[in-house]
């Protein structure tokens, strides 16, 4: 990624993305409100992918994946978020021409599909691994949410991409 050509940019959003991933909640708030909070790296990778398919990759994904895993702690197995946000990528990727044509409450359809996957993956690994899930249907709220604001991101991430990248 060239730091000169709009990689800055990207980097920067993937480091709000990260910070908004870790910000806890007050202590006083119910248990339920934490599965409320959406995949902002997910879908931040999502849309740099699909605004601008050359400048994020796989590599880039594992890389990001990778600092994911060591943020959330011992509670996620390394590699988990790498391998998660590789897949979004791949789909991304395979699919940008076809996404950049739908509009953006259409793209935030195929980012609820990512994510969902991606949350069932993880479940399935920390499961395995951990042995520490709940299995609810709560599990399905990242991915909803995610989806509500994808339309914004996917807008705002477009607009960025057009005025700094392309």
């Amino acid at each position: 990624m060239n730091p000169f050509n709009g990689g800055w940019l990207i980097l920067a959003t993937l480091l709000v993305a990260m910070v908004l991933a870790v910000a806890r909640l007050p202590a006083d708030t119910p248990q339920w409100l934490a599965w409320l909070r959406p995949e902002w790296g997910l879908a931040v990778l999502f849309c740099w992918t699909v605004a601008a398919p050359t400048r994020t990759g796989m590599a880039t994904a594992w890389l990001l994946g990778l600092l994911f895993d060591a943020l959330a702690g011992p509670s996620y197995p390394f590699g988990v978020h790498g391998a998660c946000f590789a897949f979004a990528v791949f789909v991304a990727a395979q699919l940008h021409e076809r996404l950049r044509m739908y509009n953006p409450v259409q793209q935030a359809v195929v980012a609820f599909v990512v994510v969902l996957v991606a949350q069932l993956f993880q479940g399935v690994v920390r499961a395995a691994v951990t042995n520490d899930v709940e299995w609810t249907w709560m599990m399905v709220l990242p991915a909803c949410t995610t989806m509500l604001v994808h339309p914004l991101l996917a807008v705002v991430v477009g607009g960025l991409a057009d005025r700094f990248i392309r």
